[in-house]
């Protein structure tokens, strides 16, 4: 089970697999956007020259993600079953902030422990 996302032209991104569908690149989306999917992946699209596709992971999902060039386009394939896929315009979405700080370290507890 899966699916392959592929980008018609900068309006148009075309689903195949375990669901079939065109879905609408949004026209605010200044040549980008975010795709999101049930498994939890998260995907940016980007158009560039030539309505060029390209597709970037942002967030790795439970699905099996493989990103092929075809020609002066991206082919993504998401290997794992998909019940849904959304397009957002990349200024209508937020994520959260990652955290920079690392957890501190203990060295008196690692040492204690018999590190």
């Amino acid at each position: 089970m899966s699916v392959t996302i592929c980008g018609e032209d900068r309006a148009r991104l075309k689903i195949m697999g375990d669901i079939e569908a065109e879905l609408a690149v949004p026209e605010d989306s200044d040549g980008r956007c975010w795709i999101s999917v049930s498994d939890g992946t998260l995907i940016e699209a980007a158009y560039g020259e030539g309505d060029a596709c390209r597709f970037k992971v942002s967030e790795e999902g439970a699905g099996i993600t493989r990103i092929q060039r075809d020609g002066a386009n991206d082919v993504l394939r998401l290997d794992w079953r998909v019940e849904w896929v959304a397009v957002a315009a990349a200024g209508s979405a937020a994520r959260s902030a990652e955290a920079s700080d690392p957890l501190p370290v203990f060295p008196d507890l690692f040492n204690k422990l018999g590190g």
